[in-house]
């Protein structure tokens, strides 16, 4: 069953917001692999014993949150190419864990950057792993509005078409 008409404003908005949350999850991915390479390049100085823990090397964040961030640019994309009532709900349920995802990541990178704050040491792999770790902080915070205003439109869509189908 297609989607009426009348819902089609949301079209090219939402294609442009999947889009950017495509390149936002290329771009926490890339981050999240320099910030591995870092961590096990360096490993001497990110022993157990050091002072910098790294919340989001550790937890495979830039991982997991690019793919639900890539899945749900996508599902954004193919919506606005083949409106259907079943691709509406999985775009609107990836947009709404990516949102989850951008909360625990915030966590992360926040609890990182607290942690790291009280370091004062000039070693350039802390200072380089800080600055990563802030550009993943941005990037994730773009991700968090571009999946919530995806979600709401999405929602206000379902609602549309629900008042339509009664």
């Amino acid at each position: 069953m297609n989607m009426p008409q009348n819902r089609l404003w949301v079209k090219k908005e939402l294609r442009l917001l999947g889009s950017i949350q495509l390149m936002t999850s290329l771009i926490i991915q890339s981050l999240g692999y320099f910030w591995t390479y870092l961590f096990f390049s360096q490993s001497i100085v990110f022993e157990k014993g050091s002072e910098y823990f790294p919340a989001i090397g550790t937890s495979g964040y830039s991982l997991w949150s690019s793919f639900l961030f890539s899945t749900s640019g996508s599902l954004s994309i193919i919506l606005q190419r083949r409106p259907s009532n079943d691709m509406l709900i999985w775009t609107l349920t990836m947009n709404i864990l990516s949102v989850f995802a951008t909360l625990i990541g915030l966590y992360l990178t926040t609890f990182e950057l607290t942690l790291a704050s009280k370091i004062k040491t000039p070693i350039w792999q802390y200072r380089s792993a800080r600055m990563l770790t802030v550009y993943i902080l941005l990037f994730t915070i773009l991700e968090m509005f571009v999946a919530a205003m995806a979600t709401e439109w999405t929602c206000k869509a379902r609602q549309t078409d629900e008042e339509n189908s009664s």
